[in-house]
């Protein structure tokens, strides 16, 4: 079988190209400089399939640029001698027979999004030939191997190139911007973007906004993943679509943890299907079973969720092109995507391409990455990161933007960037089981003073957490109060009631 479809059928195809289009627009661009308005926006130099055609255009724009004239007489001091010339033709000849194709000056855009759309399409055309090349070696590269460097291709030549990006007049811009406003009024919840599901947060920043990189940083043992979950389920409960990827815990894990928040149990409790709540019997040490109300709370919490519009991918060590393409899979859908959370984005694995160079370069691929996925979907994506040691060295605990330092280019890309801390944390360590060390020279009063003083402002800490907003392009910084609750591993507003439901659907009713 020897057709289009059977054996060779993908070598006896040609790459998409329109050479007359080429010719056409650099016509037009010859004979009227003023096309090059209609078409700087949409085409470069590297689209044009002929060589010779590119430099000629990227020739004129420059010479258009700095305000002068292009037509053959200018350009030809530019082109002779090249060698990308025909044998047959002169610098001048050459110029004079593109000037000679010109069709119409109108039809300049209509060309140059031809043009365009067959460098595109040449782009795809390679990177498809490539891989087919590689399926038809089997055992050479691991098929993860094959379709990770295809996505990450795909992926850079898709961000920005599908169609052309034109400038929006700053009146335009200003209109966009009252619409935006408008529809914010209008839905009555003063939020610029999607709610965190937690309403100190939101007053903070006006929301999660559409197309930006948002950046949430905290050391080990702050409750990073558990605020993450914390907004993902509660941002899902308010009618949203979300995507929560978990490089370190399973779905199973994730799912304890809200079941937990939702029975008001400790996640061990989940895990063991044993009481914590109350202490172990006093005589074999074992710790009772689940009462039925219990299980019946788990069970109800469980109906709360079902109803959710938010998935988990919990696949380790993926890169940021597998997880577009699982984005890209729920924005098809009918549920669609709102929000994507990444917990966290130092175990998202660089490109097959910067495997090998150092932690900040590959940091900064996937930082970026995040951030051009942010803006391709038009959606918020939370990433939360560990910050370095160094905060943890200092004397006040609390994170700072150098914190990131380590991090890539995560700091510059993040449109907003928090810190989550709690003190109760660092106060509870330096008290330690109750045996303060004594400093050198220091007097019983003060020694007396000091450890009453570390007891005191532990036991006032206890359950608050303090979310820090280090940089808002959008507003103002500072720092919102939270509540964490130990026992299920669940933050909450501060002014919400211990007892309360975790999560609360839209409507406003409780499942």
């Amino acid at each position: 079988m020897n057709g289009p479809d059977g054996l060779f059928g993908t070598s006896l195809r040609q790459p998409p190209t329109n050479i007359e289009a080429e010719q056409a627009l650099l016509g037009a661009l010859l004979t009227n400089n003023g096309v090059l308005s209609r078409v700087e926006e949409i085409l470069e130099p590297e689209h044009f399939y002929i060589p010779i055609h590119g430099a000629v255009y990227g020739a004129a724009r420059k010479m258009v640029w700095d305000g002068g004239r292009a037509d053959p007489v200018t350009l030809r001091p530019k082109f002779e001698g090249d060698l990308r010339l025909r044998p047959d033709e002169t610098a001048l000849q050459m110029l004079m027979r593109l000037a000679g194709c010109m069709v119409g000056i109108a039809y300049a855009a209509e060309y140059a999004t031809t043009i365009r759309s067959a460098w595109f399409r040449r782009n795809l055309f390679e990177v498809c030939s490539e891989t087919a090349d590689l399926c038809c070696r089997p055992g050479e590269l691991p098929d993860s191997a094959v379709m990770e460097g295809l996505e990450n291709r795909i992926t850079r030549i898709a961000t920005g190139s599908i169609a052309a990006q034109p400038t929006i007049q700053i009146g335009a811009a200003i209109g966009q911007a009252i619409t935006g406003a408008r529809e914010a009024a209008e839905r009555g919840d003063g939020l610029a973007g999607i709610t965190w599901g937690y309403r100190a947060l939101d007053r903070m920043t006006g929301g999660l906004h559409r197309g930006d990189l948002t950046i949430l940083g905290a050391r080990p043992a702050m409750g990073k993943t558990a605020l993450g979950l914390g907004i993902a389920v509660r941002t899902a409960a308010a009618g949203n679509s979300v995507l929560f990827w978990s490089g370190e815990m399973r779905a199973a894990q994730l799912g304890a943890r809200a079941g937990a928040a939702w029975a008001g149990l400790s996640t061990l409790s989940v895990f063991t299907g044993r009481r914590y709540d109350i202490p172990p019997h006093a005589d074999t040490s074992q710790r009772e079973p689940l009462a039925p109300y219990q299980w019946r709370e788990l069970e109800d919490g469980e109906l709360a969720a079902a109803s959710l519009p938010m998935q988990i991918d919990h696949r380790s060590g993926i890169t940021v092109a597998e997880l577009r393409t699982q984005a890209r899979a729920m924005r098809r859908s009918r549920q669609g995507l709102d929000l994507i959370v990444v917990d966290y984005v130092g175990l998202l694995s660089a490109s097959s391409d910067t495997r090998s160079f150092n932690l900040t370069h590959r940091m900064t691929e996937i930082s970026k990455d995040l951030k051009n996925l942010a803006g391709e979907l038009e959606i918020p994506v939370l990433a939360l990161a560990q910050l370095s040691r160094e905060s943890a060295k200092r004397e006040d605990k609390r994170p700072e933007l150098t914190d990131l330092r380590d991090s890539g280019s995560l700091e510059q890309d993040a449109a907003t960037v928090l810190f989550l801390h709690r003190d109760h944390y660092y106060l509870n360590k330096q008290l330690g089981d109750g045996n303060i060390p004594r400093n050198d020279r220091e007097t019983d009063e003060a020694y007396s003073n000091r450890c009453a003083n570390l007891i005191q402002r532990t036991r006032d800490s206890r359950g608050k957490a303090s979310v820090y907003v280090a940089k808002n392009r959008h507003g103002a910084t500072g720092a919102c109060a939270l509540q964490f609750q130990d026992m299920t591993t669940w933050f909450r507003d501060v002014d919400e009631s211990d007892h309360g439901p975790a999560w609360t659907v839209a409507s406003g009713d409780t499942p």
